[in-house]
């Protein structure tokens, strides 16, 4: 086929593809993420772009899709190169900017005014950054890395203490560590005649030990200090966070984030299982996507920590839902969306960094987080051991992690019962008119004026506004019905005296940012449509919560603690959660922020064995509960789509 040269503005930057590319593939080839929640299915509409010169083909004709056309733009996803070169103009309402990424706890309280929780929440953010790299991160487990170093100097091999190379190593192994199953790889024990006498049968031995089992990572002569690093990943649906750490100090030494590149092929699991099964070499463009998106995060921390190289990390421990975690490894996920809903596996292999692609040490270990069913994967596993759920003398606690899935925990000790519920994708902006993710300019907090109707609002970065993320759909939900902009149901009450309350394109809609104060073309709104989709999310969280009360017989005041995680629950107003039905009605005290659980259980488990035998042991204890099994789920959630509830005995502090 004819290639041909896609020019990118305002960036300028060119590639080269193949006529019949689209341009949503063209831009990922070129660096350049597009906000894409459909996963390219033509949609949703946030792709689009302008054509400035050449020639292009539509690959499907669609409503959506003509609509576009006539505003003189195009979908990149539905929008294909033809035979001449192209230059395409890529609005900011189109383009994927830096996340606001969440790497540790936010510690605003309640009892404080919103601005100031806001104001402190980005001051603590750069404070943990540097606490971080002093505190240590077991929470309490003791020092004992999945990786460790032992000096060993080892009987020299004589006429009458003839045994082979290997069998001296394993034995002296076996009586340093206690473990009695060595396993040593043949690419060392190739070279283990030389090794064992370069330094008089002094070794330096690199091994990873894991429930009475020992895996050997490298034998070096002498007795040496090479440095001895580690990293957890926190693989999120829309983030990656990775931390390095000094396996020997037992601390963090940096950290990194970003988003998930998978992003270009939706945002949601089931959108890039979709692509993974479907498209030609799916699977393998979408695992290495997850590949190139670690890769980037370890070249970010070696930047900023330059007397680090990339043989000096040994092992890697990733967290991340069951899809991730499948799609992180290369396995095929079909089946995670197929009744009965089944994953291919929920404990994963250890691998070598070599077979991943991974820019750490060829030899270096990579764990996975053990799921528990299709969608409740490692980032649960890891949340229920940082909060300590399953300890003999645990209270009865919920841990809810709001991301692009709302998944929860209930339980103390020995019983823990878990589910997880479609509704994440609302929060994370997909289906919402102008509805992103936490990135520059997203409103994130708001306020609406009773008398006057009018609208003050903080944005991430304080930029100007170019949408809302999920934190402000909250509050926007929240202060439209305090109000009294909607009722109950979600309905607009349209003969408000405002001209911020108007007729659009889908209906009924309130105008939140006026065009000459965004950094737009166009007015921000929320219809009444983006309304029922929050409503149908948020309804969603709560009727989980109702349902595994209801599985295990127990009501709301038997909850002693709720532990809100995540990079969206952590940015979550607790008041407005609970004023509109999502979280139920209990005393804030109860409620605690807990951060990204995913990435610090993730950091536990590397450092300390004993946490990850119990990480095992959690994932084995879970009774996940099928939500579309029955009509318990069905019931909770049809009552819960009204603010704050149906039954508002459930919500006897919120006022009306």
């Amino acid at each position: 086929m004819n290639k041909r040269f896609v020019t990118f503005l305002p960036a300028g930057i060119k590639v080269e593809v193949e006529s019949g590319t689209d341009l949503l593939t063209a831009a990922s080839k070129a660096n350049i993420e597009l906000k894409a929640p459909c996963g390219g299915d033509g949609t949703c509409g946030k792709c689009a772009v302008q054509i400035k010169n050449g020639r292009v083909k539509a690959r499907r004709d669609s409503h959506l899709a003509t609509r576009m056309a006539e505003k003189g733009l195009n979908l990149a996803c539905q929008t294909l190169v033809q035979d001449e070169d192209l230059v395409v103009e890529i609005p900011k309402t189109s383009a994927l900017s830096k996340h606001q990424v969440l790497v540790d706890r936010n510690p605003a309280g309640e009892g404080i005014s919103e601005a100031l929780s806001n104001y402190l929440l980005h001051v603590w953010q750069l404070k943990e950054l540097l606490l971080e790299k002093q505190e240590s991160p077991l929470n309490g487990y003791s020092l004992n890395p999945l990786c460790r170093r032992i000096r060993l100097t080892l009987p020299v091999a004589n006429l009458q203490d003839n045994r082979d190379d290997l069998n001296r190593l394993t034995m002296a192994l076996k009586k340093e560590t206690k473990c009695t199953d060595i396993h040593v790889p043949l690419p060392i024990i190739r070279n283990l005649g030389e090794i064992l006498r370069a330094e008089h049968f002094k070794v330096t031995v690199l091994l990873s030990e894991v429930g009475g089992k020992a895996e050997v990572i490298s034998v070096e002569p002498g007795h040496g200090h090479q440095p001895l690093y580690g990293i957890a990943v926190d693989i999120g649906t829309t983030t990656v966070v990775a931390y390095l750490l000094d396996l020997e100090k037992g601390r963090v030494v940096e950290t990194a984030g970003t988003h998930n590149r998978q992003a270009r092929f939706g945002d949601d699991v089931i959108s890039r299982i979709v692509y993974a099964v479907d498209e030609p070499d799916g699977l393998k463009t979408v695992h290495q996507s997850i590949i190139d998106t670690i890769n980037t995060l370890i070249i970010d921390l070696l930047v900023k920590q330059r007397h680090i190289k990339e043989t000096d990390i040994r092992v890697m421990m990733t967290a991340g839902n069951t899809t991730m975690a499948h799609l992180f490894l290369g396995i095929n996920p079909k089946y995670i969306r197929l009744e009965p809903y089944i994953p291919t596996t929920n404990f994963f292999p250890v691998v070598k960094a070599q077979e991943l692609g991974l820019r750490i040490n060829d030899d270096a270990l990579v764990f996975s987080y053990p799921s528990v069913a299709s969608y409740v994967g490692g980032d649960i596993v890891s949340g229920a051991l940082f909060t300590k759920m399953g300890d003999a003398e645990a209270p009865i606690s919920l841990l809810i992690d709001i991301g692009t899935n709302g998944e929860m925990v209930l339980g103390a000790g020995d019983w823990l019962v878990t589910c997880s519920c479609s509704a994440g994708p609302a929060f994370e902006g997909s289906g919402i008119t102008f509805g992103m993710r936490a990135m520059h300019g997203a409103i994130e907090r708001m306020e609406v004026d009773p008398q006057t109707y009018e609208v003050s609002y903080t944005t991430v970065n304080n930029g100007k506004p170019v949408g809302i993320c999920g934190s402000g759909l909250i509050d926007c939900l929240a202060k439209l019905r305090r109000t009294g902009i909607i009722d109950r149901a979600g309905k607009f009450q349209t003969s408000l005296p405002t001209e911020r309350m108007r007729f659009g394109e889908a209906g009924p809609e309130f105008v939140l940012v006026w065009r000459e104060d965004t950094d737009l073309d166009r007015d921000i709104i929320i219809s009444e449509a983006d309304v029922k989709n929050l409503l149908r999310a948020k309804g969603a969280v709560f009727a989980g919560i109702r349902t595994l009360l209801n599985v295990v017989g127990f009501d709301l005041e038997s909850i002693e603690h709720i532990y809100v995680a995540g990079g969206f629950g952590n940015y979550l107003n607790i008041p407005d959660a609970i004023a509109i039905g999502l979280l139920p009605d209990l005393p804030i005290e109860k409620y605690k922020y807990v951060g990204n659980t995913s990435a610090k259980g993730a950091c536990m488990a590397l450092l300390s064995q004993e946490a990850w035998a119990e990480a095992n042991n959690l994932a084995g204890k879970m009774t996940y509960i099928e939500l579309s099994v029955g009509n318990l789920f069905m019931d909770e959630f049809v009552s819960s789509l009204f603010i704050p509830h149906t039954d508002l005995t459930l919500f006897p502090n919120v006022s009306l």
